[in-house]
């Protein structure tokens, strides 16, 4: 069932809508907290994965993704990678020895 409105996490697959503007609000700064190597950067990529998720089906409650089973990390990468597709955020891997793109100033 993979497609531009699917993700798989935990070996099910969920679909995705693209973003109302008030849930891009709050999807846009997520993208610069994202990692796996702290617990802010793991609910970054989560509060992505629930408003996708959310505006595909609005029954979809934040709880209901943190309790999904079986997330593996490639999946939550693909995942997080897809959604950004969807809004127009360009991902790209950071080369070692590269330094990070600068953030604007809040």
């Amino acid at each position: 069932m993979a497609d531009d409105r699917t993700i798989t996490l935990g070996g099910q697959d969920f679909l995705i809508a693209p973003l109302t503007l008030g849930q891009m609000r709050q999807a846009g700064p997520a993208f610069t907290r994202i990692g796996i190597d702290s617990p802010e950067g793991m609910g970054a990529q989560t509060t992505i994965l629930y408003l996708a998720m959310h505006a595909a089906n609005p029954a979809i409650t934040a709880a209901d993704v943190d309790a999904i089973v079986g997330v593996t990390f490639p999946e939550l990468k693909a995942a997080v990678e897809k959604v950004a597709k969807l809004m127009g955020v360009e991902m790209r891997t950071i080369t070692p020895g590269e330094a990070p793109p600068a953030l604007p100033a809040n």
